[in-house]
């Protein structure tokens, strides 16, 4: 079969999991009695975890030979969140960021990280997100894939829904043309870009000029797309028109500076929001007592995404490097050391959480980590949960949803980037 006949959702799927092969290792199925052992042994490890594993970690995506320092727990891993003056973010730079020209804003920190983020985070905001809910996310959502899904009485979740409906969205949000062959030749060679880093050094010699090529090709195919809608004007609620509005220091953005920062923003658009809707439906599905308690009762959708993102995150680990001389639960860290943050094992501190390991909708609130925190607090964070609430509560209505008996039941895989590959479901038609 010739690369043009190749399915897209199957080519995406594919290469959706090819970043979850790298972000897996050596790791252990349940990562969780591992990280429970450490957090209560050692809070702060010196040595990386992730390395430990054989998975790529942003502390030391280089393999520099720097120092590093795990942290385990809560209240140390918000410590270093909270705090971007000492605990600075440049290094996130190091992976992936050379094939978008360094332009992340994970990757900045002071001033310029703070003058960009105010100057994008606007239509961002929450207000903004649910302004948009009835025009762009819910018609998308139930119109487009489970209208389409309804009759057929099964499913994949992740090809079939969880990796389309995020790009979907998020390329309309950005402003693309409705054009599906676009979308998803660039979320392929977005996921392309992730997939650079490896631990592998030989692996890293296929993959990292694989990135950079693929970085290259998105500025490539996103540059024309500006430059024809910057000729059709700049007016259109999106986020293009919004960036063809905006300016810095009275200086409006060039074609090439919109450009840069959309492929930045792909990167994230959508490949996280199916890891987390796709852990979410695991656990659900898993307890169909749980499943049904929020069938019954939407307004509990917003506690199951928040409960389901801090029992199994995505996002499981971050990283930052000390700007100067710290200490951390008693334990002095150097200048220019670097924190490997477990967000999996934060998330799962008794000291934080009553009954951590238990799935439990009804559980007191807690700031969450699973997004970031502080100022690098994930800047799409709103947009995604706008996306996983109208998407889990339009599941809900497909009656006595569950496992599909003819596949094996799925699992979350992965010490960072977690996510399923696959959730055969069926319902009742």
């Amino acid at each position: 079969m010739g690369l043009d006949q190749i399915d897209p959702l199957d080519k995406m799927l594919s290469d959706y999991q090819l970043v979850s092969d790298s972000y897996s290792g050596r790791c252990p199925a349940n990562p969780y009695p591992m990280l429970a052992e450490k957090r209560g042994a050692c809070p702060v490890m010196q040595g990386d975890l992730l390395a430990q594993y054989e998975v790529p970690s942003q502390a030391d995506f280089m393999r520099s030979g720097r120092p590093i320092v795990t942290l385990f727990r809560y209240k140390d891993v918000h410590a270093v969140l909270k705090d971007p003056v000492n605990w600075q973010s440049y290094l996130l730079a190091e992976g992936f960021g050379a094939a978008v020209d360094n332009m992340l804003f994970t990757g900045m920190d002071g001033d310029v990280h703070d003058t960009y983020r105010a100057l994008i985070q606007k239509p961002f905001s929450r207000p903004e997100i649910r302004r948009r809910m009835d025009t762009l996310v819910v018609p998308i959502i139930r119109d487009e894939y489970i209208a389409r899904m309804r009759p057929l009485g099964r499913t994949d979740l992740i090809r079939d829904f969880a990796l389309p409906f995020p790009l979907r969205i998020a390329y309309a949000f950005l402003g693309f043309p409705d054009d599906p062959r676009v979308v998803q030749e660039l979320a392929g060679l977005a996921l392309k870009v992730l997939a650079g880093p490896q631990f592998d050094p030989e692996m890293a010699k296929i993959t990292v000029p694989a990135s950079m090529a693929a970085g290259a090709k998105m500025h490539e195919i996103i540059l024309p797309i500006v430059a024809a809608r910057r000729a059709e004007g700049t007016d259109q609620d999106d986020i293009i028109g919004f960036m063809m509005r905006s300016e810095i220091d009275g200086r409006r953005f060039s074609d090439d500076d919109i450009t840069a920062f959309v492929r930045m923003l792909l990167l994230a658009a959508g490949e996280t929001t199916s890891r987390t809707f796709g852990n979410m439906m695991v656990q659900l599905l898993e307890r169909p007592d749980v499943l049904e308690e929020v069938r019954q009762d939407r307004t509990l959708i917003p506690k199951a995404i928040h409960e389901t993102m801090r029992r199994d995150p995505t996002a499981a680990a971050l990283a930052r490097i000390a700007a100067k001389d710290m200490e951390i639960g008693g334990v002095k860290i150097a200048k220019g050391t670097a924190v490997s943050l477990s967000i999996a094992s934060a998330n799962h501190d008794p000291e934080v959480y009553e009954r951590s390991d238990e799935l439990w909708i009804q559980r007191p609130m807690r700031p969450l980590l699973s997004f970031g925190f502080g100022p690098h607090i994930c800047m799409g964070m709103h947009l995604a949960l706008a996306e996983i609430e109208v998407a889990l509560d339009a599941l809900l209505d497909l009656p006595n949803l569950r496992f599909d008996p003819d596949h094996e039941a799925p699992y979350v895989r992965g010490l960072n980037l977690r996510g399923a590959d696959s959730i055969h479901v069926v319902w009742d038609t």
